[in-house]
């Protein structure tokens, strides 16, 4: 099995897991570990230059992504990807979320909070989106705070536990042709009109961005399928 270069991993068991994380992230976006092979720990540890131990952990958040599935008696193996279908239902799951945490976020008119979000927003502005996950490692991260990020400021514990049941969010990383972000462009702009209303202190167009970009999100990702 071919990987990508071994990530500088440093001592500290915290940054030694999410090392390995982040190595077997990239081999999944990437394609290096195709759909239904096996992710044998003590292969995937020999490969990474790491104990046993790591991986399992890595093994484990990757399961709660639904990027990798744990087969009874014969360990994990890569998930098969999901279908457009299946993405557009989990997208209409967050609009159902994602509007009411940007409206009641937006309500909090927290600045520590609108200056992390413009942090995110910048962060997305300057990140490079391909070719492969390395590359565009820092747009996802980036995207994906951004609405973290409202999601706990919202005031609601259960909202947050409820959007970050949106596990299915790294498969569609998954999909893109030649591993590079198609929609970077408009993901940008919906997330600075976001912004733009949390700045306004107007939690009504907070929750009519958010989910004009998951609209938009949505339309996107059917109009790949077709």
């Amino acid at each position: 099995m071919q990987t990508p270069e071994t990530p500088p991993f440093v001592s500290g068991r915290q940054v030694l897991a999410d090392g390995v994380h982040e190595a077997l992230l990239a081999m999944l976006v990437d394609g290096t570990l195709p759909p239904g092979s096996p992710m044998r720990t003590e292969t995937l540890a020999k490969e990474l230059q790491v104990s046993a131990t790591p991986v399992r952990e890595a093994l484990a958040r990757l399961e709660s992504t639904g990027m990798v599935r744990r087969v009874a008696r014969r360990g994990y193996r890569v998930a098969e990807l999901p279908t457009r279908e299946e993405l557009a239902q989990l997208i209409e799951l967050r609009l159902v979320l994602e509007p009411v945490n940007a409206e009641r976020a937006c309500a909090q008119n927290d600045p520590a909070l609108i200056e992390a979000l413009a942090g995110t927003v910048e962060a997305q502005q300057q990140a490079p989106t391909g070719p492969h996950y390395e590359n565009f490692r820092d747009f996802l991260q980036a995207d994906w705070a951004f609405h973290s990020l409202i999601a706990a400021h919202t005031g609601n514990p259960f909202l947050e536990q409820a959007f970050n049941s949106c596990n299915g969010y790294m498969q569609r990383y998954r999909m893109f042709n030649d591993h590079v972000i198609s929609d970077a462009h408009e993901s940008r702009a919906e997330h600075a009109r976001i912004l733009d209303a949390f700045r306004s202190s107007t939690p009504a167009a907070a929750a009519t961005a958010m989910r004009e970009h998951l609209e938009g999100l949505l339309a996107r990702v059917r109009q790949q399928s077709a």
